[in-house]
């Protein structure tokens, strides 16, 4: 059949099949019935006709499942023997061959509903014998997967051929007794032809329960169809975004690898989305998402692309292209749309996202570019934009990969460097600014990587990202007062020690326990430790920081807000912590000599700190004329390389000491 013709006859048996489905062609087939019913009463000669040919298909229904059967036997054989040959069942014969071994189990239990008589039943019963040893080894194939086809071809092919020998004994008699009971019947209904009208009248009820099952069976396997396709669909769709998922994504740009040179990939991380998450609820957040994700699959569009979510806020654009202005003008219009408030049951929320570019020809012009290539330099790309700020587009480049090598060895590095002792412990002095005496340090932490210094600039913000600053911060705190501790007590000084503390420790209450610990095992009296938070970390459980500053206020230390005037939210940190100190950022002293305007803040700030009973350390300052400014505008204590640059723990305090003792002598 021509392949046209048999989609044609494939349409219409469905077109009918979905008609006799629904209730009204259900009726309709009925009614049909009925009315034949009523014709064949009053013709009892075409009844009578009717009846014979009827006859013969009730015949012919008992006995097709002994044949339908003896098809099953022969389908299992040929499926197990094809399994041999090949070494495996394929997934569509492997789920054949346990629809054949059902449908087998409903054939069986049908022809061993046949009644007959005395020598019918014992054929019937050797054979049912035979085809349930078949049908337990078809099903104890399926369940335990195949183990071993060899044995299992050999099995059904045996049991297979003796099943179907006792079948074709078993339909033998069937038929003979099935052709007496018929002559029989015919008799009878020529001797009564009111009996013609019993069989129509069967037939029609008969037809409507067929009917039904059929109705319950397309139904049924309609709802499959329908799950099968939703299961496709997932395997290769994010349900939420309806965007390809990862496994399509991969599928089709290695697709345009390989027929195309030129194609760029853009991949694309909301910024800062469990804040929205946390903030707005999840339910927000995935709004958040399903509108990134329109944006984005419009933009792809018109750049004969496409976009993909490749899992929770990561997201992918693929283009045909490789011109850097042009991909940065769709990068630029993204940021923009994406950029702007987006509304949400009443919550304005504006989200942002940031973009690692790269292409095909920016990698290698010469040889095809594979995908995990192309990935890992967009990855370059991509950090380099968090690292810059967020809210913005990097292309690669190949310096940007070779620094990326440098932080990933580095992060590799780093958690040995913390067990082995090669962070260093450096001070720089606090002093008072009415007489140069210097009172406590500040410590810091220092990186011996292979013998060469490492400044906190340079690993502490991957310390932060990683989770590694908390363990940081424990080693400087107990290494900071145990040195300062020491040093107190063999030469009778009180030196007080600053820790800067991480806003990671705020999440949770086991800083107290660390800084209980440290301050047991150094001796150092409680006031003599002042816990510094960065003021410009944004921390955001208020609660459980301020519960967390009130415990370490109960051990006795003291609480100081570094970096103020640096931030985004100074009011908020002076309102929540209640610190004793307040450290003023460099940022407010770099103008004081050439600037009113920097003077009238900086005394401002002062007269803040002064109000609320909060000591006052000035940081960053480099000159003279700018301690004799800070110390007029009413600061006490002053704090940079005026009066000492960081320098190695045991260096410091000892010439710290020599300069306090020259003081006061």
């Amino acid at each position: 059949m021509p392949a046209r013709l048999q989609d044609k006859t494939s349409a219409c048996l469905d077109r009918v099949m979905r008609a006799l489905t629904t209730r009204i062609g259900m009726y309709a087939v009925l009614g049909a019935l009925l009315v034949a019913c009523v014709i064949a009463a009053v013709q009892s000669h075409v009844v009578v006709r009717g009846l014979e040919e009827t006859s013969a298909l009730v015949k012919d229904n008992r006995l097709s499942q002994s044949r339908l059967a003896t098809l099953d036997i022969l389908n299992l054989t040929l499926l197990s023997s094809r399994a041999e040959m090949d070494g495996r069942f394929s997934p569509e014969n492997a789920r054949t061959f346990e629809e054949v071994t059902e449908r087998l189990v409903m054939r069986v239990d049908r022809i061993s509903d046949t009644q007959g008589d005395a020598s019918l039943y014992s054929i019937k019963n050797t054979a049912m014998l035979v085809l349930h040893r078949l049908l337990k080894v078809s099903r104890d194939a399926t369940a335990a997967g195949y183990p071993d086809l060899d044995a299992l071809a050999e099995e059904v092919d045996r049991t297979g051929h003796a099943s179907m020998s006792y079948l074709r004994s078993f339909l033998e008699v069937n038929e003979e007794q099935s052709h007496l009971a018929l002559e029989a019947q015919l008799d009878a209904a020529k001797r009564q032809q009111t009996a013609a009208m019993i069989t129509p009248v069967f037939l029609t009820l008969f037809g409507g329960l067929v009917l039904i099952l059929l109705r319950r069976e397309i139904l049924e396997r309609r709802a499959l169809i329908k799950a099968e396709r939703h299961i496709e669909y997932l395997a290769y769709f994010d349900a939420m975004t309806n965007l390809p998922n990862r496994a399509q994504f991969t599928e089709k740009i290695e697709v345009l690898l390989k027929e195309s040179c030129c194609v760029a990939l853009l991949y694309i991380d909301l910024d800062d989305f469990k804040g929205i998450n946390d903030t707005f609820g999840h339910a927000a957040g995935d709004a958040v998402l399903c509108h990134v994700g329109k944006i984005l699959q419009r933009y792809a569009e018109k750049a004969d692309g496409f976009a993909a979510r490749l899992g929770g806020d990561e997201f992918a654009v693929v283009v045909p292209d490789n011109n850097i202005d042009r991909l940065m003008g769709l990068c630029d219009g993204i940021l923009a749309d994406v950029g702007q408030p987006f509304i949400h049951e009443h919550e304005l929320i504006e989200p942002g996202l940031s973009i690692g570019l790269a292409t095909t020809t920016q990698i290698n012009a010469h040889a095809r570019t594979t995908l995990d290539m192309l990935s890992r330099v967009t990855d370059f790309a991509l950090y380099e934009s968090k690292d810059n700020g967020r809210r913005r587009v990097t292309v690669y480049d190949q310096d940007m990969e070779q620094r990326f090598r440098d932080r990933r060895s580095m992060l590799e590095e780093l958690p040995l460097a913390i067990e082995n002792g090669d962070l260093l412990v450096y001070l720089q002095p606090k002093v008072t600014l009415s007489n140069g005496v210097i009172f406590g340090f500040e410590a810091l932490v220092r990186w011996n990587r292979n013998g060469a210094i490492v400044s906190p600039g340079d690993f502490i913000g991957l310390a932060e990202e990683s989770g590694l600053v908390i363990d940081i911060d424990s080693y400087v705190l107990n290494r900071a007062t145990e040195l300062v501790s020491d040093w107190n007590q063999e030469n009778d000084t009180r030196f007080s020690v600053s820790v800067n503390l991480s806003a990671h420790h705020f999440t949770s209450s086991r800083v107290l326990e660390r800084v209980e610990d440290a301050l047991w095992q150094s001796r150092l009296p409680s006031d003599l430790l002042i816990l510094e938070i960065t003021e410009t970390v944004e921390m955001r459980d208020w609660d459980q920081a301020s519960r967390v500053i009130l415990g370490l206020k109960d051990q006795g230390v003291k609480i100081a807000i570094d970096d103020f005037g640096a931030g985004f939210s100074s009011l908020a940190y002076l309102r929540a912590i209640m610190a004793h100190e307040l450290k003023i950022d460099r940022t407010l002293v770099d103008e004081l000599e050439t600037s009113e305007k920097a003077r009238v803040l900086l005394r401002s700030v002062l007269d803040i700190a002064h109000n609320l009973d909060l000591e006052v350390t000035v940081e960053g300052i480099e000159t003279p004329e700018q301690a004799d400014i800070v110390y007029k505008l009413g600061a006490e204590q002053g704090q940079g390389y005026l009066y000492g640059r960081p320098e190695p723990a045991l260096d410091m305090l000892a010439k710290a000491t020599k300069v306090q003792k020259a003081k006061t002598a």
